[in-house]
């Protein structure tokens, strides 16, 4: 299952006519809070519940789950699918609608929600891309989907996005493709640095010890919670220790190895001197019964 996050600019009207205008193309499997048989209605009603939080930009949230080629769904299928991503991704007690597509060969659906929740706050906060890759994975093994050759369970409309996502998404990505290699705080460190990211700590004022983590990308800041919960300043010392452990492993598991093979390869040499004196002997004893040694 591929999914595609929309992050834009666009409002309710916008996305709510593209998704269900055309009912030869689309049909509107479930709608929770929301009017599901008209897109100007549903629009309309999305609206209303954004009013209680008007200073929000940017409420809608709209998702594209792609099934490959030949993959079939019954609805209540695709309908639990929809319901189960919104849960993962954090967007709780909220206006959705869940829009089936059937104008191109391969299964799709859409989800259009509204962050502003039910009891007026904003749901959904933090880095959403990353929680829809994470679900993407999730689910497409929980119902055992086929996921296409060579295609990533994420696509993100990355330009339209607000500034600060972007760089919060630039920097999750960053320290995700160099955490691996990093066995200390300051392997990591310098590798962000190499990428114009700077690292900050927060330290205990008694103690002196980091007790928080913090990152500097362009002219924007992020605390490690803020960026994802396993940046935590505990949760990478955590990861970089079990990464010392996993090496340390590695190289005794490796020792071993040689040890074994050095080993062997004595045994062998001893077992190959051992044949060869056998072998003499055998000669010498066969010369022997001949009178060969008596130089008869």
């Amino acid at each position: 299952m591929l999914s595609k996050i929309f992050l834009t600019g666009k409002g309710f009207v916008e996305t709510c006519g593209y998704v269900c205008q055309d009912l030869v193309r689309a049909e509107v499997l479930y709608a929770e809070g929301v009017r599901g048989h008209d897109h100007r209605l549903m629009a309309e009603d999305f609206k209303v519940q954004h009013q209680f939080w008007p200073e929000k930009e940017k409420p809608v949230f709209h998702a594209a789950l792609t099934f490959p080629r030949g993959e079939v769904l019954p609805d209540e299928v695709m309908i639990s699918i929809a319901r189960e991503y919104l849960d993962l991704i954090d967007l709780r007690n909220t206006q959705y609608a869940v829009v089936k597509h059937v104008d191109k060969q391969h299964l799709h659906m859409h989800i259009v929600a509204n962050r502003i929740d039910n009891d007026g706050r904003i749901t959904g906060k933090g880095l959403i891309i990353e929680r829809g890759i994470k679900a993407a994975e999730r689910l497409t093994e929980k119902y055992h989907l086929r996921q296409e050759k060579g295609k990533n369970l994420h696509l993100t409309n990355m330009e339209a996005m607000h500034e600060p996502d972007v760089k919060r998404y630039k920097l999750y990505e960053a320290i995700k493709r160099h955490l691996p290699e990093c066995y200390r705080l300051e392997d990591l460190e310098k590798r962000l640095l190499s990428e114009g990211i700077t690292t900050r700590y927060r330290n205990d004022p008694v103690s002196g010890e980091h007790q928080g983590i913090s990152w500097r990308i362009e002219n924007y800041s992020f605390a490690g919670y803020r960026v994802d919960k396993e940046f935590t300043l505990r949760r990478l010392q955590q990861t970089m220790s079990l990464q010392q452990e996993q090496v340390l492993q590695l190289h005794l598991s490796q020792v071993k190895e040689e040890q074994e093979r050095q080993r062997l390869s004595v045994t062998r040499e001893r077992q190959l001197g051992r044949n060869e004196e056998i072998r003499q002997e055998r000669h010498h004893r066969h010369r022997h019964s001949h009178g060969l040694d008596l130089g008869l």
